[in-house]
């Protein structure tokens, strides 16, 4: 069964993945970068769970910012 970076090459390519500091946000977001994306890791605020997502998928390589932003507000 061929893995999940040998499928897609995500490279020159970057996520954006809403909810990406725990949960399956979180998950999907790793999953991209090991893909080859560059990651905009996202939350509704800066939080030990968004910097261990970031280093996390700097762990795996990749490159990666935060985004804080509450969503359900329209200026975010």
């Amino acid at each position: 069964m061929k893995r999940l970076q040998d499928r897609f090459d995500l490279k020159g390519r970057t996520a954006l993945v809403t909810g990406s500091t725990r949960g399956i946000g979180r998950a999907i977001l790793l999953g991209l970068i090991d893909c080859g994306a560059r990651g905009i890791v996202h939350g509704s605020r800066d939080s030990d769970a968004a910097r261990a997502t970031c280093a996390d998928a700097r762990a795996r390589g990749g490159e990666v910012d935060f985004i804080p932003a509450d969503l359900s507000k329209e200026q975010a």
